[in-house]
């Protein structure tokens, strides 16, 4: 199963302890909006385009909002954290 956890918060660790732990048995990646994008997962890991350029914060595949909802339907689970 493919799970993308959308996360927003960078100071909550509970969606990224559980998105590890789905790590091992399914195909998991993160999606980083707002003021998350500070975050670093150790995890495959996107970041909203206009969140990390208007926060100057590299190093993350930067994806527009077209490929955001592309991503909402190629994914069989969505959690918005």
């Amino acid at each position: 199963m493919k799970i993308l956890h959308i996360i927003r918060n960078p100071n909550d660790e509970t969606p990224l302890e559980i998105a590890r732990a789905q790590s091992k048995d399914h195909e998991v990646a993160i999606l980083l909006l707002h003021d998350a994008v500070y975050a670093k997962p150790d995890l495959t890991t996107y970041a909203c385009a206009a969140d990390a350029e208007a926060r100057g914060v590299t190093g993350h595949e930067n994806v527009g909002y077209d490929r955001i909802v592309k991503m909402l339907f190629e994914f069989d689970k969505v959690v918005s954290w």
